[in-house]
């Protein structure tokens, strides 16, 4: 920057200076809202039912298993969970900078509201670090409002907020797009690109993957490599075309940049200081998880969602926002609040100020691309994000929303409504401003009715020192849950009541003990094999056939059930018993009261389900071999082996009124397994049916018959019959799930064979 330039950017700062009290209050109001309607509690463990146990848990794992050798490394091997098997625990929910801050504080203070308080800090960061970026290029008016913007009007990671608190901290990454923007337009009006911006670049670059890697950290890099390479075509163009001697343009800068160093040596040092510690901590981090991923060979990943294109023109108005279902119309499947949607304020202000400065648009084009890419990003067919390799395993579309009011707003710089008249001027405005006003009082009120900070029960945390106390290793919850956000293991019947304890394992940063289950982001079908090969599977009894509509274990187990269960509890170095009584018969919740001596200690979950400890007695700790615990099988009784089955339904009914019974509905059944299917005797082969009703996703069946085949059906053979059922007494939309069961406790063999599944309308 010439001295001329220098002194006119002085003028006009020091012109605008008055405001910045103004912005700061701005600010604090923004921060106080921010607080109240989205955080709401700083005081206590950031918890709930759902993905929110997740993040706490991934910052006591690195700094439980952070080790120097001397570089950073995890220990990623182990039975911490999946005990007493092990399992490589790569597929956790990493961000580290997050985890450093929680397991260092938690660590030396315990466990209070770290995080909470950490969420608002990235926020805040993301604000003073867009205006000071912003600041010497546009003014503190711009730059203020466009600070405002890329932090408290991006609603889609506001309500990302806790759930999914890993694509709500996206500092470093929004960041890293305003400091392209100004590499590019520096580059491209032939401005000197100073050391300490080259330094501050590489530190963003660097940082940038301490956020979560699969989608945040990879936004970053992507906004990085689409800038540098266009700023290389550029800086091609510009020597081509001058034809200057390159080799005199390097010594130039060169002599540049050495004398800059020298002028300010205190940042420059700092700024390489930052870099090397930086690089230190999360380097190795990153290269190794990456590293030990790649070790997992997924054939395929399932894309989940889809988001429209067409939800960009979605408003937050009150009755008309993107959390109203719009599904139907649009026949996609965004997931959560606001996906794609990055309101109309946003929306209005970059057209308007892409169209303006379209006579300048070279300064946007890497926006431009990032944005369509996004726009159009569809994995299944057109994976457009998928050029960058880091997005390999990409799935939910959605998550590029968090991206569009940085770059609507990096559109909007050069807004100006100058060369329209005085009170034109005003009207527009003023409709922008009552526009924003809008938008913002509707997402925020919105998030404030869906979000309650959970408290504790009085006697929780009396409840977990007391089993991190107890001798022993481990707990043993039961029921546990195994399972990937991949769909394994719940497909394998390893976790039927995921809704209520798919985050259980969590529990380990209040206890401190190994645990069964693990839920983990994606779940390879070779962690599970130690499981299925001892059968656990064969140990759950659900009382649907589905994870979401499972609320209990039909049934207690047998004798040679608790054979296995015994044996395995006092094989393992367990301290004890987790009792989810809620999933079990109030019978089988007395049978392990009889057989495992009476509960120390009570509590809720966040999920609500209800738990006791039951300690493992002295006298039964001599039993501990584990060497043997972890080589015990349960076998399925001969008549249970080998059962499977094919159904065939002839014309399956459509429709039927509420309460009507449909008699005469023809079916074929083949056994298609290797062992006969008997109609009398211990296990008699039933036909059953259920009817399963969503609502509002979550699936409750209505009743369930069974009715004994009329005679054995022998290994390949078939049989016909007309099958008889009764509709719900209730209108609705229902699936009719016919199945097999074998035996008088109606016991379902859903997790080998699936049941048929036809869609049926109840009507009135």
């Amino acid at each position: 920057m010439s001295r001329k330039t220098q002194a006119i950017w002085r003028k006009q700062l020091n012109a605008e200076f008055n405001l910045i009290p103004f912005y700061v209050a701005i600010l604090a109001i923004c921060a106080i809202a921010l607080s109240s309607f989205v955080i709401q509690d700083f005081s206590g463990s950031l918890t709930g039912s759902g993905d929110e146990e997740q993040w706490e848990y991934a910052g006591f794992y690195v700094f439980k298993n952070l080790r120097f050798t001397p570089f950073p490394q995890l220990d990623l091997v182990n039975n911490q969970v999946f005990y007493p098997y092990g399992t490589n625990s790569i597929f956790q929910p990493w961000s580290l900078e997050r985890d450093f801050f929680y397991g260092a504080f938690s660590s030396l203070f315990g466990i209070r509201g770290w995080l909470q308080s950490y969420y608002l800090a990235t926020v805040l960061a993301t604000a003073l670090g867009t205006f000071a970026f912003l600041l010497r290029d546009y003014g503190i008016i711009r730059a203020g409002g466009a600070s405002l913007l890329v932090s408290f009007f991006n609603f889609y990671a506001i309500h990302k907020y806790p759930a999914h608190l890993s694509y709500a901290v996206l500092h470093w990454t929004v960041l890293s797009l305003v400091a392209d923007f100004l590499m590019v337009k520096r580059v491209a009006f032939k401005q000197k690109l100073s050391l300490r911006f080259i330094l501050l670049r590489v530190l963003l670059l660097i940082l940038s993957i301490s956020q979560e890697l699969g989608y945040i950290a990879g936004f970053a890099l992507m906004s990085f490599t689409v800038s540098i390479l266009y700023v290389f075509v550029i800086l091609l163009y510009q020597q081509l075309r001058s034809k200057a001697n390159l080799k005199k343009i390097i010594q130039t800068l060169t002599q540049e940049y050495k004398s800059e160093f020298l002028t300010h040596l205190k940042t420059c040092l700092l700024l390489v200081s930052c870099c090397l510690i930086a690089a230190y901590f999360y380097i190795p981090l990153v290269f190794q998880i990456v590293r030990e991923a790649k070790g997992f060979n997924f054939l395929s990943v399932r894309d989940f969602y889809w988001t429209n294109l067409y939800r960009l023109f979605i408003p937050y108005f009150p009755d008309l926002n993107p959390g109203l279902s719009f599904e139907k119309i649009l026949g996609d499947e965004p997931e959560g609040f606001g996906a794609g949607s990055p309101g109309w304020f946003l929306l209005i202000i970059g057209t308007i100020g892409l169209w303006q400065s379209r006579k300048k648009i070279l300064i946007f084009a890497p926006l431009i691309t990032i944005f369509l890419l996004c726009l159009f990003y569809f994995p299944a067919t057109f994976p457009t994000l998928k050029i960058f390799p880091w997005f390999a395993f990409n799935r939910v579309p959605g998550r590029v929303t968090v991206l569009y009011p940085v770059i609507l707003t990096l559109f909007s710089l050069e807004l100006n409504f100058n060369y329209i008249d005085h009170w034109k001027r005003k009207f527009a405005v003023a409709s922008l401003v009552g526009l924003a006003c809008v938008e913002i009082h509707t997402a925020y009120s919105l998030k404030l009715n869906e979000y309650q900070p959970y408290l504790f029960d009085t006697n929780f945390f009396s409840y977990m020192n007391i089993v991190k106390n107890q001798p022993g290793e481990a707990v043993l919850d039961w029921p546990f849950c195994i399972a990937g956000g991949n769909g394994k293991g719940v497909s394998d019947g390893m976790c039927p009541y995921y809704q209520l304890i798919n985050s259980t394992h969590a529990l380990r940063r209040f206890h401190r003990k190994k645990v069964v289950g693990q839920y983990f982001g994606r779940l390879h079908f070779s962690q599970i094999q130690p499981q299925l090969k001892a059968g656990w599977q064969n140990l759950f009894f659900s009382n649907g056939s589905e994870s979401f509509s499972a609320t209990q274990q039909a049934r207690c187990f047998n004798d040679d059930e608790w054979s296995f269960f015994t044996d395995f509890y006092l094989k393992n170095d367990f301290a004890g018993i987790n009792l989810y009584t809620s999933l079990l018969p109030e019978t089988c919740v007395e049978e392990f009261h009889t057989r495992f001596g009476s509960p120390i200690a009570q509590t809720t979950i966040p999920s609500g389900v209800r738990l006791e400890f039951i300690a493992k007695p002295p006298k039964l700790r001599t039993e501990v071999n584990l060497d043997l615990g972890k080589k015990l099988r349960f076998r399925l009784p001969p008549s249970l082996q080998g059962f499977s089955y094919e159904i065939k339904i002839f014309e399956p009914p459509i429709s039927l009124r509420a309460g009507e019974k449909a008699s005469n509905l023809p079916i074929v059944v083949k056994n298609t397994g290797d062992i006969a299917w008997l109609a009398t005797g211990n296990n008699p082969t039933q036909i059953s049916y259920r009817w399963i009703v969503k609502d509002k996703g979550v699936e409750t069946f209505s009743g369930e018959n069974a009715v004994f085949l009329a005679e054995n059906v022998a290994p390949q053979g078939a049989i016909a019959l007309n099958l008889s059922i009764r509709a719900p007494m209730q209108a609705g939309n229902y699936t009719l799930q016919l199945r097999i069961v074998q035996g008088k406790q109606g016991r379902s063999e859903s997790k080998i064979v699936k049941p048929i599944a036809i869609p049926v309308k109840i009507i009135s």
